[in-house]
C-alpha cells in the first residue's frame, strides 16, 4: 500500500502561483520553503512543470532533448557532424595556441624571479665579501694596536723601574742632605 502524499497537488500549485504573485520564480526550492519545507523536491518539480505545460499549452510539443543527431535527417546529421568536428579541431588549436603562450609568460616570469633571486644573492654575496675584509682590516689593526699595546706597556714597566730608582736615589739624597728637604 502507498503512502500517501505530504502535500496534496493544489498546495504545490497555490504555493507557485504564490510566489509568482510575489514577483518570485517558482522553483521546487522556493514552493518548498513556502510549503514549510513539506513534500519532495522531485514531486514538486513535476507536479509544477506538469501545471505549468499546461497553462501554457505546450503539454504535447516535444522536448528539444529528447531529440538527438541520429534522429534528424541525414544531411543534417552528417552536416551537424562536420561542424562539431571543425569546432572540436579548432578548439584544440585553441587550447594549445593558449597553453604554449601561458608557457612563455609562466618562463618569462620564472625568469624575471630567477634575475632578481640572483640579485639579492649577489648583493648578499658582495655584502658577505665586504663583511670580511672588514673583519681583516679590523683583526689586522687589533694586532697593531696589541702590537703597540706591548710595547707601551713595556715602556710603562721601564719607567716605573726607573721611576722607582730615581725615587731611591732621591730618597737617599734627602737622607744624606737633609738641608734639601723642605
Amino acid at each position: 500500500m502507498a503512502r500517501h502524499p505530504e502535500v496534496k497537488e493544489k498546495e504545490i500549485i497555490e504555493a507557485a502561483l504564490e510566489l509568482e504573485k510575489s514577483g518570485k520564480t517558482p522553483n521546487p526550492g522556493a514552493i518548498r520553503a513556502t510549503l514549510g519545507y513539506r513534500g519532495g523536491l522531485v514531486r514538486i518539480r513535476d507536479i509544477w512543470n506538469a501545471y505549468a505545460a499546461k497553462r501554457t499549452g505546450s503539454f504535447g510539443e516535444i522536448n528539444d532533448h529528447e531529440l538527438s543527431l541520429e534522429d534528424l535527417p541525414s544531411d543534417i546529421a552528417e552536416a551537424a557532424s562536420q561542424m562539431i568536428c571543425q569546432q572540436q579541431d579548432q578548439l584544440e588549436i585553441l587550447v594549445i595556441s593558449a597553453f604554449r603562450r601561458c608557457q612563455k609568460l609562466y618562463e618569462r616570469r620564472a625568469d624575471d624571479l630567477n634575475k632578481q633571486h640572483e640579485e639579492s644573492l649577489q648583493y648578499y654575496k658582495d655584502y658577505e665579501l665586504s663583511a670580511d675584509q672588514s673583519i681583516k682590516l679590523i683583526e689586522s689593526e687589533m694586532r697593531e694596536l696589541q702590537t703597540e699595546l706591548k710595547a707601551l706597556a713595556k715602556q710603562n714597566a721601564d719607567l716605573l723601574i726607573e721611576n722607582s730608582k730615581l725615587t731611591g736615589k732621591v730618597a737617599a739624597y734627602e737622607a744624606a742632605f737633609p738641608q734639601t728637604q723642605k
